[in-house]
């Protein structure tokens, strides 16, 4: 199952806050651009100290690390067409680096959390030594990372990114209302031509699941330019989605991990663990996509791709109302 594994800090759902409050359909796009940007950018440089110096404290620093890394590329590319498209790439890779780096602490911590929690949690007590251990060794590249971004500068390269965003070259400037329904036009076709392949298919699955976290960000940060809708019944279901989607992925990724794992760990105890896991990991993958199945129906579907039709069709007076 999907675990919601460690609480919040205080503050820490500020930080990495999920909607940009503050914007209007009206403003012009360079505007919101530069708002969003920066409340997308900054939180990585902040979560990325406290996962470098203090991952000892709260194995949440790593998670939130991660999630503000996704959502910063999301934004990045949402407004690509406004920024210079060198400093932009660059940007790009380095969080690349970072999402990478946080990545692979966090598959860690979680594999481990969900052995502890385990009715039986005792009994895989030598396979989590070992994960802890690999867990240790995934925190020095995240320490490393900070110090060499620490010594470019990096808060400071965020912040003249920001400053060099620029209205649409060759044309009028855009309302963020007239951005919005356009960048979240090609999200929503991405998804739904995703979701209309062969879902049978693990790999088509997988896909769909990447384009419904593009949709879910892009829903995130141009939420301003529309109604409440978009909040309140669209994104929750796209939220759905995600969730049945993210815990079929926990289960094909251990399974990944543990095939890895048994390559790596020769002791016949911690072997024969591996083997069983991947076992209940199969049965649980199996499972996850049937209750997916059940849930995502032709019906279901169609109903939720006329919904975003309805939106992104609206005259411009009746969302700026």
């Amino acid at each position: 199952m999907k675990l919601s594994l460690f609480p919040q800090r205080s503050g820490m759902a500020k930080r990495n806050g999920k909607w940009i409050d503050g914007l209007r359909p009206e403003m012009p796009v360079s505007k919101a651009a530069r708002k969003t940007l920066r409340r997308r950018l900054r939180p990585v440089d902040r979560w990325l100290s406290d996962a470098a110096y203090r991952a000892d404290d709260s194995p949440e620093f790593v998670h939130q690390l991660r999630v503000a890394t996704r959502r910063a590329m999301a934004a990045l590319e949402g407004y690509a067409e406004l920024l210079p498209p060198t400093k932009a790439a660059k940007m790009t890779k380095q969080l690349g680096r970072i999402r990478k780096r946080a990545g692979d602490a966090r598959d860690c911590d979680v594999f481990v959390e969900r052995l502890k929690q385990a009715a039986d949690g005792e009994r895989w007590a030598p396979l989590v030594t070992h994960l802890e251990q690999l867990r240790a060794e995934a925190q020095e590249p995240i320490v490393k990372l900070r110090r060499k971004l620490t010594r470019k500068d990096f808060a400071r390269k965020i912040e003249k990114l920001v400053d060099q965003v620029h209205a649409p070259r060759h044309e009028q400037e855009t309302t963020l209302l007239q951005w919005a329904r356009h960048g979240l036009a090609r999200n929503v076709a991405k998804f739904f031509e995703a979701g209309a392949a062969d879902l049978g298919d693990t790999t088509l699955l997988h896909q769909f699941r990447i384009e419904g976290k593009h949709l879910r960000y892009a829903l995130e940060y141009f939420s301003s330019a529309f109604g409440p809708e978009v909040r309140n019944e669209l994104y929750p279901a796209i939220e759905r989605v995600q969730g049945l989607l993210g815990t079929v992925n926990d289960h094909a990724s251990a399974i990944e991990h543990l095939a890895e794992w048994r390559l790596k760990w020769e002791e016949p105890e911690v072997q024969a663990l591996l083997e069983e896991r991947a076992a209940l990991e199969q049965t649980a993958l199996r499972e996850s996509k049937q209750e997916f199945y059940r849930w995502w129906t032709p019906q279901r579907a169609a109903e939720l791709r006329n919904r975003f039709t309805l939106l992104l069709e609206l005259p411009d007076e009746e969302h700026a109302a």
